[in-house]
């Protein structure tokens, strides 16, 4: 049955018990239902009633009268949970905290931006950018000198493209990354080409997020203004923008042409393409001559077809070629790139599919990307200023003195912080003295990269009270939010509901054999059924709503109920 579980409780939540039990009441909102000291007011039920049958879509729709009884079993199934203790087993609390953190997630950040990031995902997915970029090294905490120093020289080589000196040399000569710069070969390695800062063509989620930005934003044929990533400062020259390829197939034919082969080759190579070429041009099918032919010998055993790939995976030469194939069966002529010569067929093309059938794919890689930082950013500035928070600069400032280079090996000594004894900082109704700082500095030093002592101090309070003012939120939410509070409700009794229900009717009615028997022979001519085995499935059926029938009859002896009926006229069905 646990293969059944999400979407049992789907329709518990969806259709059933949607809105929730509301806490708000007064004195003038009176008590409609009573089970066992559990007491429900005709407000809260009206609510309920009004999401569940009047305000959501419902295939049969139920009169409050009728409403009632589902509601009243319900209650009974959900108390009977509780009376046996299933809401407090381990795996009921694991996994009511699970949903309950993924519900909270969307508590933490702010929706508003992450729309935004969500819409801004979608668009850049449009379109596949071919860019180069320069790149120098500088550390994420490096000192204001150096980053000022960096910054200066990449925009003094922007000026030199800018005035026509060649971007690809200039890449050759000062990027810091190592792929720019041709490799020559050693007895461990072979030769390699350098891509003179080519990254080739890329989307959406390929690149960092203010590498993928810079990007994006710039035109084709024009150099951003640096960018700052995690590597250090890029500028990016943006070489070609098409519209998405989304995800390819293709078929090719491949002639290897390795760096540093001669040029006698090379020119049998480019001649052997072309009678290939031919061959297809007269009517030879490119599967079989890819089988006899290629020279990549992992497709040509498939009559050289490729795995599906994306823009990102491929030599940009072979990008711009598919981006002119339409149709199935659509081909190119002999065509040069890095590894040699193609020609190459198209399979079939997916591009980018509708925003209501990736919307939800998106937003989970946005959670999973570093740009989901700009959404809790904004919640954490918010709550500084709804919490009132307090920082005692002069007590964190008392760090920079006692903290050394051994920190950036993990050994720093947690005795040199021993005499301080400030409160740092206060939010709320809660503080944190200079001892939990040094704590957390204790617990979380590791062995990592210098940077200057102050930088680190900071960067480390950042992260504590990032951590403390998320975790005091996350306290704070079923008080704060009554949505958030009603749906951890539905959560908590629509789990109890699949447990009990499977306990004493799923379950029960495919385990149990002999009562299975009994009851298909007390009823068997009853239903005109066939037999056991031909209407084994049928059977279950309805002996677990004859279970599910008898079990609720005794829930309803055991436990006290009182409705208050003459109040049902009172509910709204408009």
């Amino acid at each position: 049955m646990n293969h059944l579980k999400p979407f049992l409780l789907l329709v518990v939540f969806a259709i059933l018990f949607s809105a929730g039990k509301s806490v708000a009441s007064n004195y003038d909102d009176p008590v409609f239902i009573r089970i066992e000291g559990e007491e429900i007011t005709l407000s809260e039920f009206e609510e309920i009633y009004r999401k569940s049958n009047v305000e959501s879509v419902v295939a049969d729709p139920k009169t409050p009268e009728e409403y009632l009884e589902m509601y009243i079993d319900f209650r009974l199934k959900v108390l009977e949970a509780k009376s046996r203790g299933l809401d407090t087993l381990t795996s009921f609390v694991e996994e009511l905290k699970g949903y309950r953190q993924q519900l909270a997630q969307q508590y933490l950040v702010d929706n508003e931006v992450t729309d935004q990031l969500l819409h801004e995902a979608y668009e850049r997915m449009q379109y596949d950018i071919r860019a180069s970029h320069i790149l120098l090294n500088l550390s994420e905490h490096a000192p204001p000198a150096d980053t000022l120093e960096t910054y200066n020289r990449l925009m003094e080589i922007r000026e030199r493209a800018l005035s026509g000196e060649s971007f690809a040399d200039l890449a050759r000569h000062y990027s810091d990354d190592p792929s720019a710069s041709d490799r020559e070969g050693t007895p461990q390695q072979p030769a390699r080409r350098g891509n003179a800062g080519d990254l080739g063509y890329f989307t959406v989620f390929n690149m960092v997020y203010p590498f993928e930005t810079a990007a994006y934003n710039t035109s084709p044929g024009e150099i951003s203004l640096p960018a700052r990533t995690s590597f250090g400062y890029h500028i990016v020259k943006v070489n070609d923008r098409l519209p998405a390829m989304g995800t390819a197939q293709v078929a090719h034919i491949m002639l290897m042409t390795p760096q540093g082969m001669p040029e006698e080759e090379l020119e049998a190579k480019e001649q052997r393409i072309h009678e290939i070429y031919q061959m297809i041009q007269d009517g030879a099918e490119l599967g079989e001559l890819a089988a006899e032919f290629s020279e990549d010998r992992q497709s040509a055993q498939n009559n050289g077809i490729m795995p599906p790939f994306t823009s990102n995976r491929m030599v940009p030469q072979f990008i711009e070629a598919i981006s002119k194939l339409d149709e199935a069966g659509d081909m190119t002529g002999p065509l040069r790139t890095d590894f040699g010569w193609h020609i190459i067929q198209l399979v079939e093309k997916n591009p980018p599919q509708p925003f209501e059938e990736v919307e939800e794919d998106l937003r989970r890689r946005i959670q999973r990307d570093t740009r989901s930082r700009l959404g809790q950013e904004v919640v954490i500035q918010r709550l500084k200023k709804e919490y009132n928070l307090k920082l005692n600069m002069p007590a964190l400032e008392a760090f920079y003195e006692v903290l050394d280079e051994t920190v950036f090996a993990g050994e720093w000594d947690r005795s040199l912080a021993d005499e301080f004894n400030h409160e740092l900082v206060s939010f709320a109704t809660i503080s944190f003295s200079q001892q939990d700082f040094a704590n957390y500095i204790d617990e979380t030093q590791r062995r990592q990269n210098p940077m200057e002592i102050s930088h680190y101090v900071n960067k480390i309070y950042n992260e504590f009270i990032t951590k403390e003012i998320i975790a005091f939120e996350d306290s704070q939410l079923e008080t704060k939010y009554p949505a958030f509070r009603q749906i951890m409700q539905e959560y908590h009794d629509g789990i109890l509901l699949f447990e009990i229900t499977d306990q004493k009717v799923w379950s029960k009615a495919t385990a149990d054999t002999t009562a299975l028997r009994s009851f298909y022979e007390d009823y068997a001519e009853k239903f005109n059924w066939e037999g056991l085995n031909e209407n084994r499935g049928a059977i279950i059926a309805e002996y677990q709503n004859y279970l599910e029938k008898n079990w609720v009859g005794d829930l309803r002896k055991k436990f006290n109920i009182h409705v208050n009926r003459e109040l049902l006229p009172l509910i709204s069905v408009d």
